[in-house]
């Protein structure tokens, strides 16, 4: 299993597991005011039944997140049960020959971590986070080969630091965010260490959110020098530290601004991969407004691109420039597609054309550039079932399969965007492995467009 090319999905546990009261986004929820997730996909209790609809869709890989806040209850106590439940997922998965791709933190932490200690840039964030990465080997680490540490750092560091929308709630805090960037980067390296004491085969990355930035300012030496360092610090700065050994943060001009260096060749060599996010085009917008002087959009009302239910603008061929632009900033390196998706604007079984454009172009990108490089491992589309999508609420929706809950019960209804998925992934493996009856293995597979837990 482990030499295939891994067809798979992706979530993230306060996304789908539901009641995850003990962490840092529920108490932003009730602070925030925002949509609560509640109980969410229910996913911590009917996990068998998210495995089942994995198989369903001929995927071999599922990409699912550990809730850090289950796991230790406080500093000290670690709840057994919690961590018996997330054995007994990656063991369901193996069972079932679907590869367990495990992400460490999905943008969530212990409460009492936070509310302690303050978030990501905090000294005593790597010792905290290398005891849970420590437990998670010890406990299961050897049946798991692909394990993400951080998802999207540098998103969640400047939501959390710059426009102050996600915990620790941060606006233009420029020095604690460069704080927290270092201490992910050092974390990873621990926990790097610590994965390869208990599984020297496994395979560690962190999953980097990589925006196809389209330049705005041709004409404005000033704007056009302040965009350019926006997208190096957006997409390259963490990578450049594993990469080049060296991590650049930073905006200005002329001595002027903001801006911190470290060499550390310890950090190269840690990547074992690259994970990559990937959605959209981006834009990056100056203006000389104290209050907002910088921003990433995803969008622009004259562009001539698709607008999804996020407003976010869908780019035919942004797949190919990320990963020819990774290409040519690092070579060759191996890659995996951890997250890559579109939101629709209902939950209707019919329709679906955001996530039907994405495999009709962002997934057949990476067959091809898997053709011609053969670097890529996987390919994971975000995401399994309509979902808590973060300050968005349960309006955007991702899934291939619908989710609602009748009479107490979980419905999931197939959407003919995840049939269409299926059917893409039978077409790459029948390019791939051409003397195999691929009409037959579908045959097999009992999709589910009624699907009651």
């Amino acid at each position: 299993m482990n030499n295939k090319f891994l067809y798979g999905v992706a979530t993230a546990s306060h996304q789908n597991e539901g009641n995850n009261h003990l962490n840092n986004w529920w108490d932003w929820e009730i602070k925030k005011n925002l949509e609560r997730s509640g109980i969410a996909c229910n996913s911590f209790v009917e996990y068998k039944a998210d495995i089942d609809l994995v198989k369903a869709l001929g995927c071999n890989s599922y990409r699912f997140s550990l809730e850090w806040s289950r796991i230790y209850l406080d500093e000290y106590r670690i709840d057994e049960e919690a961590i018996g439940v997330y054995k007994k997922m990656v063991r369901y998965c193996l069972k079932n020959n679907i590869e367990p791709i495990i992400t460490l933190h999905h943008f969530t932490r212990p409460l009492w971590f936070d509310s302690k200690f303050g978030g990501l840039h905090s000294t005593m964030f790597i010792y905290h986070f290398s005891k849970y990465v420590k437990t998670v080997c010890k406990e299961f680490g050897k049946d798991v080969r692909y394990l993400i540490t951080f998802n999207e750092p540098m998103l969640e560091c400047v939501h959390g630091y710059l426009r102050g929308t996600r915990p620790p709630g941060r606006k233009g805090d420029f020095e604690n965010m460069y704080y927290a960037i270092e201490n992910i980067i050092d974390s990873h390296c621990v926990a790097y260490a610590i994965i390869k004491k208990y599984n020297k085969n496994a395979m560690v990355s962190i999953s980097k959110n990589m925006v196809d930035f389209e330049k705005q300012y041709h004409y404005d030496l000033v704007k056009s020098t302040i965009e350019d360092q926006i997208i190096e610090n957006y997409n390259y700065c963490i990578l450049d530290a594993f990469y080049k050994g060296v991590l650049n943060f930073g905006i200005g001009m002329m001595g002027f601004g903001f801006n911190r260096v470290r060499k550390d060749n310890s950090w190269r060599g840690k990547l074992d991969f690259l994970g990559v996010n990937h959605y959209n085009v981006g834009y990056v917008s100056i203006s000389w407004n104290l209050d907002n002087p910088v921003d990433v959009k995803c969008t622009l009302k004259e562009s001539i691109y698709n607008k999804n239910a996020m407003k976010w603008d869908i780019k035919p061929d942004s797949m190919q420039c990320v990963l020819d632009g990774l290409r040519m900033r690092y070579g060759k390196i191996k890659m995996m597609i951890t997250e890559s998706g579109s939101a629709e604007f209902s939950a209707k079984i019919n329709g679906n054309n955001f996530q039907k454009e994405i495999i009709d172009t962002h997934f057949q990108s990476v067959m091809e550039y898997n053709k011609k490089y053969h670097t890529i491992l996987g390919y994971m589309s975000w995401t399994l079932c309509d979902n808590y999508e973060w300050e968005d609420g349960y309006k955007p929706k991702f899934g291939l399969y619908t989710m609602s809950y009748k009479n107490g019960k979980r419905i999931c209804l197939l959407k003919d965007s995840g049939e269409y998925y299926r059917k893409a992934i039978q077409d790459a493996n029948a390019v791939l492995h051409p003397q195999q009856d691929y009409k037959l293995n579908r045959a097999s597979i009992v999709v589910p467009h009624h699907y009651a837990v």
